[in-house]
């Protein structure tokens, strides 16, 4: 069963794999600046992040598969095989290809944990002794957690980077760029547990990182939908 699935999902990879590198030769250019493009990535990160975690996490296989389906579907519902057009000159920039793939492997991560949270909260109703397996989801989350923040971080600062070079400032407090902030922050707080300590407590810290998602889904979806700005073609 292990080799089927890891075939499934080396072909799964493979195949967005292939959708980025034809995009990226029939555009000329890496394909990170519009909506269908970043989801792919993110579906292909995910992909990536689940074979690596399959030996050691018996979930990372149906949650992977999960959220990749999950992504895919809103990416198709977004518009299937949008039209490859030019990059308008403030995408040309190679920090754009670095910011983007740094971003998305912070969300995978993150939905990874968030999924997580959700077993936890499953397992707890299903059986509500298993105290020991709550522990190790948290320790696995926290695992998955530390390099989410750490990606999320140089990703916010590369973007700023980026935005220096493009606009003449570092911080111009677009919707996007203080979401982003204000999710960094918020998964930072499960990390210092020692100062928190409901974040010690398994169930809390489950709860709260199925809640912390959302600031997420807001940075990626709500910003583009409700809040526009700079940020909006992305």
């Amino acid at each position: 069963v292990y080799t089927v699935s890891t075939i499934w999902v080396s072909v799964l990879c493979t195949f967005l794999a292939l959708i980025f590198i034809l995009r990226w030769i029939a555009g000329g250019h890496v394909p990170m600046a519009g909506s269908f493009d970043s989801m792919n990535l993110l579906a292909l990160s995910i992909c990536i992040i689940t074979l690596f975690m399959m030996r050691k996490y018996e979930m990372a296989l149906p949650a992977g598969l999960l959220m990749t389906g999950f992504v895919l579907l809103v990416q198709m519902m977004g518009g299937s095989n949008p039209p490859i057009t030019h990059l308008m000159p403030v995408l040309s920039s190679p920090l754009l290809s670095l910011h983007v793939t740094v971003i998305m492997i912070a969300y995978a991560l993150l939905f990874f944990v968030m999924l997580n949270g959700i077993s936890a909260v499953i397992v707890r109703i299903a059986q509500p002794g298993n105290k020991a397996y709550l522990e190790r989801l948290q320790d696995i989350s926290k695992i998955m957690l530390y390099p989410a923040v750490a990606f999320l971080a140089a990703g916010i600062f590369i973007g700023a980077v980026w935005a220096n070079i493009s606009w003449g400032n570092y911080w111009s407090w677009d919707p996007k760029e203080v979401w982003a902030l204000i999710t960094l922050l918020i998964y930072v707080a499960p990390l210092h547990s020692a100062l928190w300590k409901s974040f010690q407590k398994p169930m809390f810290f489950h709860i709260y990182c199925i809640l912390a998602f959302l600031s997420v889904l807001i940075t990626y979806f709500g910003v583009n939908l409700l809040l526009g700005g700079m940020h909006s073609y992305a």
